[in-house]
C-alpha cells in the first residue's frame, strides 16, 4: 500500500493531508478550522448524512475523521465558500496541484515523467477554469492545444514548444488518447485533442453545450 504524508498551512492554519493509494484524505478538523465554518460536529453529521463513505478513520493517526477529495470541496461549499473566494483558491491553487502531482509520483499510470508533468499542468488550468475541457457532461476529455498553450502561458506554466506538447499527449496512457475531433461550439469549430476521461473527474470549470463532430 502507497502512504505519503502531505502538510500544508493556509494563514498559519495547518492542513494535513495523507495519500493512499492515490486517494486522497485530509484531516476534516483542520480543514473545518482553516475555513472557519462549519464545526468539525457539523461536518460529520453532513457527510455521514449524504454520503458517509466520505469520511474515514486513518490508522496511526487520531482520533479526528479524514475526508476525501470529493467531501473536501463539499465541505466548503457547505461554509458558504465560492471558487473565487481566497481559501478555496489556495486549495485550487496550492493544495490540489500539490496533491496531484503526488498522486502521479505514488502511481506513474503508464506515462513517463515528461507526460505526467504535461498532465499536471493541464489539469490545473481546467481546474481553475483558465483552459476549457470541451468534452464536459461526456465520457470524452477535449482539449484544444491553442488554449492550453495560451492558458498556460498566462499562468506562467510555459509548455514545451506546440509540435513536442501534441507528441506527448499522443503518448498519453491515462487517460488514453483517442485522436482528434472537431467540436461545434457556438457555430464555430474547434479542433480537439481527444482522451477517455480520467476516472477522478477533473474538478471545476464551466460546463460548456456543445455538438461533437469527428473530423
Amino acid at each position: 500500500m502507497g502512504v505519503t504524508d502531505l502538510a500544508f498551512a493556509y494563514k498559519h492554519h495547518p492542513l494535513r493531508a495523507r495519500l493512499i493509494d492515490t486517494v486522497a484524505w485530509y484531516d476534516l478538523a483542520d480543514l473545518c478550522t482553516l475555513l472557519g465554518r462549519p464545526s468539525p460536529d457539523e461536518a460529520i453529521a453532513f457527510v455521514t448524512a449524504c454520503h458517509p463513505q466520505r469520511l474515514r478513520q486513518l490508522a496511526g493517526g487520531d482520533s479526528n475523521p479524514w475526508i476525501d477529495d470529493d467531501g473536501l470541496w463539499s465541505i466548503a461549499s457547505l461554509a458558504g465558500y465560492h471558487v473565487t473566494d481566497d481559501p478555496v483558491r489556495w486549495l485550487l491553487l496550492e493544495v490540489a496541484p500539490k496533491v496531484r502531482r503526488a498522486m502521479y509520483e505514488q502511481a506513474p499510470n503508464g506515462n513517463d515523467p515528461a507526460v505526467r508533468e504535461l498532465w499536471h499542468v493541464i489539469d490545473q488550468l481546467i481546474d481553475i477554469g483558465e483552459m476549457t475541457d470541451y468534452g464536459r457532461g461526456t465520457d470524452k476529455l477535449a482539449i484544444n492545444l491553442t488554449d492550453a498553450m495560451l492558458a498556460a502561458l498566462r499562468r506562467g506554466h510555459p509548455l514545451p514548444g506546440k509540435a513536442r506538447t501534441n507528441r506527448l499527449l499522443a503518448l498519453s496512457r491515462t487517460p488514453q488518447y483517442r485522436g482528434r475531433t472537431h467540436i461545434t461550439l457556438h457555430g464555430r469549430e474547434i479542433p480537439c485533442l481527444v482522451f477517455d476521461r480520467a476516472n477522478q473527474g477533473l474538478a471545476s470549470g464551466v460546463h460548456q453545450s456543445a455538438s461533437h463532430t469527428t473530423s
